[in-house]
């Protein structure tokens, strides 16, 4: 006969079925872009500042960051707040940027394209050999076929002296317009 209670056999039982205990220690900075549950979020230094106004504003914006850091967003608000010291009114850029009618329809679709224009510059240098610099990030935000050109000034041969296959590539992106019609 076994010697466990029925406690024991209930319990080892019903053990799968418990819900992960999550541990509220761990940093935001470590789980960026995953929704948190931790509720005693505190606002980073960098965001701090650009909330200004009555007490009021404060209180609704300081929790509107924190809903945006609960669900993941940490790293899209620093570097919305990093940006915002580049303009002239650093604290209304920031609280437009990160309001509720704004955030679906611009800021979120700006990091996609963020992202997606990161990931053609990648694949150019690659392709190049060389570093990333504002040239490529210019011709991708212009709309600029990069990676076309990219293959381009690849495949063609750079064996003269006075080429390669950055200039070749800068005068295929810059003569776009022309070489295509």
């Amino acid at each position: 006969m076994s010697t466990l209670t029925a406690g024991a056999v209930l319990q080892a039982r019903y053990a799968r079925y418990r819900p992960n205990q999550s541990n509220d220690d761990t940093s935001i900075e470590s789980t960026a872009g995953t929704p948190t549950n931790n509720t005693s979020i505190e606002l980073p230094a960098e965001i701090t500042p650009l909330i200004t106004g009555p007490d009021c504003w404060v209180l609704a914006k300081t929790r509107r960051y924190k809903k945006l850091i609960r669900e993941g967003h940490l790293d899209k608000l620093l570097h919305l707040a990093r940006e915002a010291h580049t303009k002239d009114h650093p604290d209304h850029w920031f609280a437009a940027a990160c309001s509720l009618k704004r955030w679906e329809k611009y800021t979120l679709p700006y990091f996609a394209k963020l992202k997606e224009v990161a990931q053609k510059a990648e694949a150019v240098v690659r392709r190049l050999g060389t570093q990333i610099n504002n040239f490529i990030y210019k011709q991708i935000w212009k709309g600029v076929n990069v990676e076309r050109w990219a293959i381009a000034a690849q495949e063609v041969r750079h064996d003269r002296p006075g080429q390669s296959r950055e200039k070749y590539f800068a005068w295929l992106c810059v003569n776009e317009k022309r070489l295509v019609s």
